[in-house]
């Protein structure tokens, strides 16, 4: 029996080396930070300076669709002490079922650095700022290649969605080809605010004129998705997209390791300016609490938030790490907006259950053509 004993431990090790399952014995707990987050969004350099720092071992899950965290989350007991959250729609209908702790602010001094601009957003969703610290932060609009565009139609309206759905303009760019995002969340409140709506509405006639708008625009679409456009648009094998502000950071640095002469510009559409934002948040189950608290206040650290957005290239959400960036990235509008396009910032809205039934199927509909 001794022995059996000795060697269930060490075999759970062995399993967790080689599977990544997370650790479950209790005496290194104090000591592991599980982590559950998009790719690229905490470097290995970070993770280690932080276990350096504090002797804590950091485990990172990557996720590649928030509603797989959600679901992950709404079971309980996920073993996870740090999670990454978009604020619209998932973080807003999360903090009321009770899936996040309320922060200590007291543990995270740190966190005063944050913009006060996305932190008033963020308020929408988090009233008071209780359960959330944001850590990256970008908008949807319009991704071109430049020299294809301007070839093709050079007084094209590069700041409209115009560009996407008018239906005369679109078809000149539909042979180099045009994708949207797969997200109704994303797309279908652009189309209305497009069409003049004040807001994505349920409401048959108002939907109705979304779903026409979106069916005619369809023929000039070569893709309809939310993964890999960007590496198409940095090889040229897109010209056009709707698409995210990060991706579009992540078109240009491929570019650049490629020695391309492509250029991808980043436009926000007159009509519409989507913002998302993703925040530090932790589990209300979270077994190591503290550890996630000494994180947040590591991450939000001026030096460390400014290494990373300079590594990624996505917008940080710490106001004090921008100085310490180099004017390329700090003055670059397609990562920091100027204050004329963040006036007019629009944060998703929590939709009820039934018309997230409603729209989805109307989504479906469009996607297969029914």
């Amino acid at each position: 029996m001794r022995a059996r004993r000795l060697l269930l431990p060490l075999l759970a090790a062995i399993a967790c080396l080689f599977t990544g399952a997370l650790p479950s014995y209790a005496e290194d707990r104090a000591h592991v930070l599980n982590i559950y987050s998009w790719s690229e969004y905490f470097p290995k350099a970070v993770r280690q300076q932080f276990q350096a720092e504090t002797g804590i071992r950091v485990n990172y899950t990557v996720f590649d669709n928030p509603d797989t965290v959600e679901t992950t989350l709404s079971v309980g007991h996920s073993d996870y002490d740090i999670v990454i959250s978009n604020a619209a729609p998932h973080l807003g209908r999360e903090v009321p079922k009770g899936f996040w702790k309320k922060l200590d602010q007291s543990r995270i001094p740190n966190a005063r650095n944050a913009d006060p601009t996305i932190m008033k957003v963020l308020q929408q969703v988090d009233p008071g700022n209780q359960y959330a610290v944001p850590w990256m932060w970008g908008t949807t609009g319009i991704m071109y290649d430049r020299d294809k565009i301007k070839a093709i139609m050079p007084n094209a309206p590069v700041t409209s969605l115009d560009m996407v759905f008018k239906k005369d303009i679109a078809a000149k760019f539909a042979k180099c080809g045009i994708t949207i995002l797969d997200s109704w969340f994303d797309i279908l409140p652009m189309v209305s605010r497009y069409l003049g709506q004040r807001d994505l509405s349920a409401e048959p006639a108002a939907l109705d004129a979304v779903m026409a708008k979106l069916r005619e625009a369809k023929p000039n679409l070569r893709r309809i998705v939310s993964s890999g456009y960007y590496e198409q648009l940095a090889n040229g094998e897109l010209c056009l997209a709707i698409g995210y502000s990060g991706d579009a950071m992540i078109a240009r640095r491929m570019i650049k390791e490629s020695q391309s002469k492509l250029v991808v510009e980043y436009s926000y559409a007159r009509e519409s300016v989507p913002v998302y934002i993703d925040s530090l948040v932790i589990p209300s189950d979270s077994p190591n609490a503290g550890a996630a608290h000494a994180f947040i206040n590591f991450v939000m650290r001026p030096a460390v938030s400014a290494a990373v957005t300079r590594e990624i290239g996505f917008a940080s959400g710490n106001a004090a790490a921008l100085k310490l960036l180099e004017p390329a990235i700090r003055d670059n509008p397609a990562v920091f907006p100027p204050d004329e396009v963040r006036a007019r910032f629009q944060l998703g809205r929590i939709y009820s259950a039934e018309e997230i039934r409603t729209f989805s199927r109307a989504w479906q509909r469009f996607k297969s053509g029914v």
